[in-house]
């Protein structure tokens, strides 16, 4: 950030800001990851801002690299200064662009998200013992929720059951008590309240979707007229500002190894993050 000329800071959230004059307009992501997560979710969107900045030396910009995305986001959330204008670029993390063969996509909405856990109960029983036809298996009933999950997902849902803990745990004991939790996901508020009710669960925690829109969008929509649109599946700080009212971009770069992402398979091109860095340049230019 100092070598591009920008003026370097943090807040209290533990937030990276390099600033250059007023730096009403922003751009960057973060550069936390998951367990063996890949090299360029988040720390590209940051890497990309910055050279962004060093080809626009006269322009008024902030770059930031959100602390702690990956849980909450909860560096973006507790911001308490907010821009006139926010640009986030960020790999797809899905096969969508790789599938049309477009190295850039637009992201129109971030997707809605409900978080959420059933529990079912049985009866602990000897594994060894107990016929099948008198066993309370909490673990059968838990598989059966899961399919109807899976089932549950249509018209670019998305439902997943992604951690299951099973009391007592034991190889040799009939499960007595299974806890699933629950991530859904849609690209509407109407159909998430659809897909809640379908599955059947309560949510401890809920994400409304959250458009793209304003200046940011238009500038990118100019630079890239026809690149196409996508709603991400995935939660970003971009979808905190715009949710905070910030008028918010998001410039997707193609993701390749079939959309691979939260892995060390990740892989986005040169080529495609040059034309990435390009198109985040000329719309920080305009803005």
């Amino acid at each position: 950030m100092r070598d591009a000329g920008l003026e370097v800071s943090r807040d209290d959230a533990g937030n990276l800001f390099g600033r250059r004059g007023a730096g009403r307009v922003w751009t960057g992501s973060h550069l936390d990851s998951v367990p063996d997560g890949g090299r360029f979710d988040g720390a590209l969107g940051v890497v990309g801002a910055i050279e962004a900045a060093g080809r626009l030396p006269d322009a008024e910009l902030t770059i930031v690299a959100f602390r702690a995305e990956e849980t909450g986001p909860m560096g973006s959330r507790q911001l308490t200064e907010l821009p006139e204008a926010f640009v986030e670029l960020h790999i797809e993390q899905g096969p969508v662009l790789e599938r049309l063969g477009e190295p850039l996509g637009i992201v129109t909405a971030v997707i809605g998200q409900a978080r959420g856990s059933m529990t079912f109960e049985g009866r602990a029983a000897h594994a060894g013992t107990t016929p099948m036809d008198e066993r309370e298996d909490a673990l059968v009933d838990a598989a059966k929720f899961i399919l109807r999950v899976r089932e549950s997902a249509r018209d670019g849902a998305l439902a997943t059951v992604g951690a299951v803990e099973v009391i007592p745990g034991a190889t040799n004991v009939v499960p007595e008590r299974v806890t699933g939790a629950v991530d859904a996901r849609a690209p509407t508020a109407e159909a998430l309240d659809a897909l809640i009710a379908e599955i059947g669960f309560e949510p401890h925690w809920r994400l409304e979707p959250v458009p793209m829109g304003g200046l940011p969008f238009e500038a990118l929509r100019a630079v890239l007229p026809d690149a196409p649109e996508l709603v991400s599946g995935g939660g970003h700080d971009a979808m905190v500002l715009a949710a905070a009212g910030v008028p918010t971009a998001m410039l997707f770069v193609r993701s390749l190894n079939g959309g691979a992402s939260h892995s060390p398979a990740e892989l986005s091109s040169g080529e495609d993050i040059e034309l990435a860095v390009d198109a985040l340049t000329a719309t920080l230019a305009r803005l």
